[in-house]
């Protein structure tokens, strides 16, 4: 059977990830009201609140030589967190446990250094709600009104614990 594949060489990939980001920037324009991460940004440049001390990586998800998704993940080192900042599997690879596959890799990636996973996610993005939910993101941290945000909802800090 074949396994998923995490990946940090995301180069070689490039078309395929640009594709996935276009694909996914009607249903973040509908939940947020901004435009998703793209796996080639600077992050830096787009959040400037997140400090050079905290690194970054994008990683790409690989299936059967396939790239079905890819996500934006900083280690936040003053919340001593894992935090996800971007997430997305394509269409064609939705309910097929593949994100909660990525989870989990991500987590033994992690796990090490870290004991607890965050992310924010759209109160509206009621798909992302109840996937983050049935993988173990149940603590609210923090509720940000959308003015504090620049979006067009309230959005949910969750944040989950790892085990080690």
């Amino acid at each position: 059977m074949s396994e998923l594949k995490i990946i940090t060489d995301i180069s070689q990939y490039k078309e395929n990830l640009e594709r996935i980001y276009e694909e996914s920037i009607e249903y973040f324009m509908e939940v947020e009201g901004r435009r998703p991460l793209s796996p080639f940004d600077d992050i830096h440049s787009i959040e400037p609140g997140i400090t050079q001390q905290n690194p970054i990586q994008c990683y790409a998800f690989l299936f059967e030589g396939q790239i079905v998704g890819y996500s934006w993940v900083m280690e936040d080192i003053s919340d001593e967190c894992y935090y996800i900042l971007h997430f997305i599997i394509t269409n064609n690879f939705r309910r097929h446990k593949f994100g909660t596959k990525v989870l989990k890799a991500l987590d033994n990636i992690y796990k090490e250094k870290y004991d607890k996973s965050e992310l924010l996610v759209s109160s509206k993005n009621y798909i992302g709600l109840n996937f983050w939910v049935k993988n173990g993101y149940t603590e609210i941290t923090r509720v940000f009104s959308s003015e504090e945000q620049n979006t067009i909802s309230t959005e949910l800090n969750l944040r989950k614990k790892i085990c080690r």
